[in-house]
């Protein structure tokens, strides 16, 4: 909370337990440095200012500034008056200035009932004692309703939420997270430690506020004046509020100044945004760039830096090394891209060097209008072109373990040759279904011809579907989602009966579905009656003798299901 003593603020905190934490954190979170009466003023500034006024006499006022916290006298008749603060006019919701601190604040009449004057804003405080950097990182609610009271209460609605709090030293990092808690002494903030200390300072979600960040410039008198953040947020996309997640890492590992400027772009990524330290090629703790990469000459470097490789690539290349076989920077981007993100090569039972070897060989007999721009891309191209057929093939029951089979002398036309397979395997099977579904089907068509047979209107004929391809066919002659329903009536889950005129039983004219409880679901025709006539221009409804036909049949399947009952209780 906000406490005034003598026109100065000061923020009184809730109790803090620090019994989850080691004796070296309890050190760190009781070290941090507080807040002081300037650094409230500094706070308050950033918050949109607000000047409530109050009418004394004709033409006279007394206001009071929400960006400074002091009091002042306006005299509107009198130019003269040494309270005046310029010649404009004091009413609700004009612009004014602060003659005080002359910020442009709009006036509010107090003793109204005030809404939407609260505020949220996220604040990134920074501080230092010696070597050690300190970041706040606070959420803070103020709420100006209170300042419209006639007694202008000094003292507003105002809530401090503490996300994190980073303890930055030149070689280690701690990082905390807070939350509200409630024990048997009341509300306080329970600390602890996170693992993940490379994170942003808030997770709103998509309640994102305004951020404003205090006292940055401190850190140039600190270690972290060397940690290139600024080398590294031109070059790349990194935003301004993800800083604290960067200084963290230069904290914990002060090669990363020097990772940044040889464009290690890809080891720094995956280090910030996925945790990822790429132990396999990568030490993080070395002190010098020959000792960064592992197992690596100073030429091999500068060729994976030169042409941007992932870390990925270079793990294939150390392995490749290790076993004793020298393979290119292409080879190896070539042979990642299979074992990462090909899997049905993979599934194939084909070994991924015989597979790019394949390709190879492939690329060069390629036409020259089928080539892409480059021999990255083609190379791409085919792989993509082999996994699929690899995927298609093991559908259709190829044996990979045939050379012939596993690397084809024409890969696009047995591509070609295995996707016509597929598809005729895939209409075979589909016709198989439903063959079996319409056999299945046929007990369940003379049971409802033998319901409805007994039902009768003028003017109007049941027609029960024969299949489930004439209900696909009536959806799209009416275009209307029958069609969806056709399995759903096949097996029994719903009911779809046709209504016809008896002058045209082979003419689409209106659908009805019926539950299993004998219920009228719905009952539509063309475009489910969304249609306007032409000369109107209104919307067409159903035709009186479809909405008497409707009270008609519910009332006879009710009288049916009342009959059932009858015959099953004699």
């Amino acid at each position: 909370m906000w406490i005034n003593n003598n026109k100065e603020q000061s923020l009184v905190y809730k109790p803090i337990i620090t019994d989850y934490l080691t004796h070296a954190q309890k050190e760190d979170v009781e070290g941090f440095p507080s807040l002081n009466a300037d650094d409230c003023a500094e706070i308050n500034r950033h918050f949109t200012p607000y000047i409530f006024y109050r009418r004394t006499s004709q033409g006279r006022y007394t206001c009071f500034c929400t960006s400074c916290n002091h009091e002042f006298k306006v005299n509107t008749a009198d130019y003269g008056d040494i309270y005046h603060a310029e010649d404009i006019i004091i009413r609700h919701n004009y612009m004014g200035t602060c003659p005080c601190c002359g910020a442009k604040a709009e006036y509010k009449a107090a003793g109204y009932k005030h809404v939407q004057l609260n505020e949220v804003v996220d604040f990134v405080i920074y501080k230092a004692v010696k070597e050690v950097v300190y970041i706040y990182a606070a959420t803070i609610h103020k709420d100006y309703n209170e300042y419209g009271t006639e007694n202008f209460d000094r003292s507003p609605d105002l809530w401090v939420d503490f996300q994190k709090l980073y303890v930055l030293r030149k070689g280690s990092a701690d990082v905390y997270h807070s939350h509200a808690s409630f024990c048997r002494i009341g509300w306080c903030y329970m600390i602890e430690p996170m693992k993940r200390k490379m994170c942003s300072t808030f997770n709103n979600g998509f309640a994102d506020h305004r951020q404003v960040y205090l006292y940055k410039n401190i850190i140039k008198d600190t270690f972290l004046k060397y940690s290139g953040f600024d080398c590294y947020c031109c070059r790349h996309y990194i935003r301004e509020y993800d800083q604290e997640r960067y200084y963290t890492a230069y904290a914990m590992y002060p090669i990363l100044e020097m990772a940044v400027k040889m464009n290690c772009d890809t080891m720094v990524q995956d280090l910030l945004w996925r945790n990822k330290k790429n132990y396999k090629i990568l030490n993080w703790n070395a002190t010098s760039p020959k000792k960064f990469f592992k197992h690596l000459t100073l030429n091999e470097v500068k060729a994976f830096l030169d042409n941007h490789t992932p870390a990925r690539v270079i793990e294939v290349y150390q392995d490749f090394k290790r076993k004793g076989k020298k393979k290119d920077i292409f080879y190896c981007r070539m042979y990642s891209y299979i074992t990462n993100y090909c899997t049905s090569i993979e599934k194939a039972g084909v070994d991924p060097e015989q597979a790019l070897e394949y390709l190879r060989k492939v690329m060069k007999h390629s036409p020259e209008e089928e080539r892409c721009e480059d021999d990255h891309s083609e190379i791409r191209r085919l792989v993509k072109l082999y996994d699929d057929y690899a995927n298609i093939g093991l559908k259709i029951g190829y044996d990979f373990h045939l050379k012939n089979i596993a690397f084809p002398r024409d890969l696009n036309e047995a591509h070609d040759n295995a996707v016509e397979n597929f598809n005729f395997m895939e209409e075979e099977r589909k016709r198989k279904e439903a063959a079996e579904r319409e056999e299945a089907y046929k007990p369940r068509y003379k049971k409802l011809c033998k319901k409805y047979k007994g039902y009768s209107y003028p003017g109007i004929q049941l027609v029960v579907p024969e299949n489930a391809e004439s209900i696909i066919k009536e959806g799209k002659d009416l275009r209307i989602c029958v069609g969806g329903y056709a399995s759903r009536h096949c097996s029994g889950v719903t009911t779809i009966l046709f209504i016809r005129k008896p002058s045209d039983l082979d003419k689409s004219w209106f659908t009805i579905e019926i539950d299993n409880a004998d219920h009228i679901v719905q009952c539509h025709g063309f475009k489910n009656e969304q249609t306007k006539d032409p000369l109107t221009g209104k919307k067409l409804e159903k035709p009186e003798i479809i909405k008497a036909f409707e009270v008609n049949f519910q009332e006879w399947l009710n009288s049916q299901k009342k009959l059932t009952k009858r015959r099953k209780a004699s």
